[in-house]
């Protein structure tokens, strides 16, 4: 009877000494969904600046840790145009260096007044995800709608910035501001 007992239980002993895999960890939707946007928001915009047009077109990240993640994973060997993607993790600083896209995540916002200022006259897009970011000087803004991920976006501050914005990029905004 111990025998048979040992026999029944030795499976289950062996599967418990085996080590358990960790589960993956959820995958950040939003962070995907952002670098998406992304990437296809700068296939539908021009820069008016030539200096912009050669070069590699430099996407930078202020915050943002898994957007960051999300688009060296997917992006970062791609192009823009015939221009090669760089993806740069900026430090938290308002200290900026040029670049094409600059997005500010939401645990950075303290640093946007300082950025816009001196971003004013730089031919940079930048990109938030902030409640009254448009009107703050951002170029582009994720917003939720009934849980789903949209973009907003300024013309004027586009044009401020020296960019030309496609009409497909308009069309699909949440909202345009004028």
């Amino acid at each position: 009877m111990r025998s048979l007992r040992i026999l029944l239980l030795t499976p289950f002993l062996l599967f418990a000494a085996v080590p358990q895999q960790p589960r993956e960890a959820e995958k950040d939707t939003t962070a995907i969904l952002q670098a998406n946007y992304l990437y296809n928001i700068a296939k539908l915009v021009e820069w008016k600046d030539q200096g912009m047009r050669t070069g590699n077109f430099v996407i930078g990240i202020i915050g943002g840790e898994n957007l960051y993640q999300e688009l060296i994973k997917q992006y970062s060997t791609r192009t823009i145009g015939k221009q090669p993607i760089e993806i740069r993790k900026l430090p938290r600083s308002a200290d900026v260096e040029r670049c094409h896209i600059l997005f500010v995540g939401r645990g950075d916002l303290a640093l946007l007044p300082e950025i816009y200022k001196r971003m004013k006259s730089q031919p940079t897009m930048v990109i938030t995800e902030y409640a009254g970011a448009l009107e703050d000087g951002a170029v582009i803004n994720f917003v939720k709608v009934d849980n789903l991920l949209k973009y907003e976006m300024s013309m004027g501050n586009a044009q401020k910035h020296g960019l030309v914005m496609g009409l497909t990029l308009k069309n699909l905004a949440y909202r345009v501001e004028e």
